[in-house]
């Protein structure tokens, strides 16, 4: 399970906008994964109850691409923003 929002964050100062921020993007990218996984399997459905038709088995293989793709991107993302971080030290 992801943390919740303000699990070790400071109201008190702005020091802890840092791990809120932090908290939002882990509970955003626990949820793009559950999503990805949730149309990944959709995908295996359609293409499996596509019974030989082409254009069924086109529309799965692309579910399941754009599935893939939009975790990569995700992923991409996040580490995008860490390494952004590391480079400034915020």
């Amino acid at each position: 399970m992801p943390p919740a929002l303000f699990s070790g964050v400071d109201t008190n100062s702005l020091t802890g906008v840092n791990q809120l921020l932090t908290n939002a993007a882990l509970i955003l990218m626990w949820f793009v994964g559950v999503l990805s996984v949730i149309f990944i399997i959709v995908g295996g459905i359609m293409y499996i109850t596509s019974a030989g038709n082409p254009q069924g088995q086109e529309k799965s293989k692309k579910t399941i691409t754009y599935a893939i793709g939009g975790l990569i991107l995700a992923l991409a993302t996040t580490a995008i923003i860490s390494f952004i971080g590391i480079v400034f030290k915020i």
